[in-house]
């Protein structure tokens, strides 16, 4: 069934879905680049970048919103891979209809809206020029809304931001079949005519917890008593949101698309190849300026998830161009992740992140590892901004990053130490040191012992053999002062480990 009322402080009426939109994502989307973690060993097996030249690309259709209309489908599109607000054939007259459901996601429930106006602190703020007093509101309605839930239909009319009319349509239960609604509008204020108008359709409470699974169908609303239509009441009208996009990366243009074009575009500027990306900030849903790229996911913290890995990167590399709107700056980075199987959370190990300086033409660029503990990574997400996500107060709008040329190389891997040989381990000594490194291999005498000392990039600085002795002995008076690496290889086994050189 549906209800009539009428009050002043139904203005707040689209409030829960502004707040469903923020528990998704934030106004600004800063998040950290995480550098490498570094393991040690015998061998290393690298993943490639996958489309790191940025040649393979695809056309993704996200959803198509009704003309004149913003709706949550941006929303639920990331949080569920699919559209609560859809155009259907299931029309009371006409081709279309427009039909909103409110989903179950990971982050919760998001009840389906379409409006005219943007949601503020406490109402819908703008709206577009209208300037009649209509009679009523008329239209035709099926819904299936469920257990307690209640859908709206709800139309507002202000004068200099001030409400001056109301009309609210409550809608519960179950209606199969098209029902015709009509609900006066209560004027407020008499004579005055308004200069606005809002309108907010949506699915779920507004004064509790979305249901998940309710609906509501709605077409050919009318305003009786006006010579001014309903904007597309009829839903005869859609916009399609899609792009091109990067095959096996997620860019920021769904966050775009909405307020003015794509931000992430494929562009034959490159610096080998066909093809490179270009970022471009542009505005955004929240009326400030993003572009961003990564090969993972987005949740409300930003890019997340990304390629999966059995080593640890040592630097990320690649080329670019840059050319800043003011004081803009660029960033590029990675996240490295790793999943804890005793509490079922995937966390983040470290985090680092470089900034690209202005350059107008492609330039060199590497993102270097600085990580040096356990446990091991298994994901690492890739991202890159045109725009400088750790200064939310400039907006650089038209700031550009051109990326292409992609590539990762990887640090021997780690060698895990075998309980049962847990004994045998060799005793390292002095450490600090400023001289001579002992390691003591008296358990390991009965075969050949080799040991190699890596810097903290990496590199192989020096290594030593011995056959069958008790103590083998490196000098170190001519390395630079710095943390460096061991490896102690005995047959099969191998054995890691860290000293400070003064």
């Amino acid at each position: 069934m549906y209800e009539n009322s009428c009050s002043i402080l139904e203005t707040n009426y689209l409030i829960p879905v502004r707040y469903h939109i923020k528990l998704i994502f934030m106004n600004s989307l800063i998040y950290s680049f995480v550098a490498f973690f570094i393991f040690f060993g015998l061998t290393a097996k690298a993943q490639n970048i996958q489309n790191s030249g940025f040649e393979n690309w695809a056309n993704v259709q996200y959803f198509e919103d009704p003309d004149g209309f913003t709706t949550t489908n941006f929303v639920s599109y990331f949080a569920d891979g699919t559209a609560n607000a859809t155009k259907t054939s299931d029309a009371y007259s006409g081709s279309y209809a427009l039909t909103l459901e409110t989903i179950d996601t990971d982050e919760g429930p998001i009840a389906g809206a379409a409006f005219i106006g943007l949601l503020g602190n406490g109402a819908i703020i703008g709206g577009i020029p209208f300037t009649e007093r209509p009679d009523s509101l008329t239209g035709y309605v099926k819904y299936n809304v469920a257990g307690i839930d209640t859908a709206y239909v709800a139309v507002l009319f202000k004068k200099f931001g001030a409400p001056l009319g109301i009309c609210f349509v409550q809608l519960t239960g179950n209606q199969n079949d098209y029902q015709f609604i009509s609900q006066p509008i209560n004027w407020l204020i008499p004579i005055i005519s308004p200069d606005t108008l809002a309108i907010g359709i949506i699915s779920s409470t507004l004064f509790g917890i979305p249901v998940p699974g309710s609906t509501i169908t709605v077409d050919n609303l009318q305003f009786v008593g006006a010579n001014t239509p309903f904007p597309n009441g009829d839903f005869e009208n859609w916009t399609e949101f899609a792009s091109e996009e990067a095959v096996e990366w997620i860019s920021s243009n769904i966050f775009t698309l909405p307020e003015s074009d794509i931000s992430m575009t494929k562009t034959t500027d490159s610096h080998e190849g066909n093809y490179a990306i270009r970022l471009e900030n542009q505005p955004t849903i929240w009326d400030d300026t993003l572009s961003f790229i990564t090969n993972g996911t987005i949740d409300e913290n930003g890019p997340t998830g990304g390629m999966p890995v059995d080593d640890v990167p040592n630097i990320l590399s690649g080329y670019y161009k840059y050319l800043p709107v003011g004081p803009d700056t660029a960033l590029a980075g990675m996240v490295l992740y790793h999943y804890n199987e005793i509490t079922g959370n995937t966390e983040i190990l470290d985090s680092s992140f470089i900034k690209l300086p202005p350059v107008n033409q492609y330039t060199y660029f590497e993102v270097p590892v600085d990580y040096y503990s356990l446990p091991e990574p298994d994901t690492i997400n890739i991202a890159f901004s045109a725009g400088n996500l750790e200064d939310s107060s400039y907006v650089g709008l038209g700031s550009v990053l051109y990326i292409d040329a992609l590539e990762i190389t990887y640090k021997p891997h780690i060698v895990s130490v075998n309980d049962k040989l847990e004994n045998t381990k060799p005793a390292v000594y002095p450490n600090p040191v400023n001289d001579r490194l002992f390691f003591e291999i008296a358990n390991l005498i009965h075969q050949p012992i080799e040991v190699l000392i890596f810097n903290s990039n990496g590199k192989l600085i020096t290594s030593k053999e011995t056959s069958y002795a008790s103590k083998l002995s490196i000098d170190v008076k001519k390395i630079n002062s710095g943390l460096y690496f061991y490896i102690v290889k005995a047959g099969d086994i191998s054995y890691q480990g860290k000293f400070i050189v003064e």
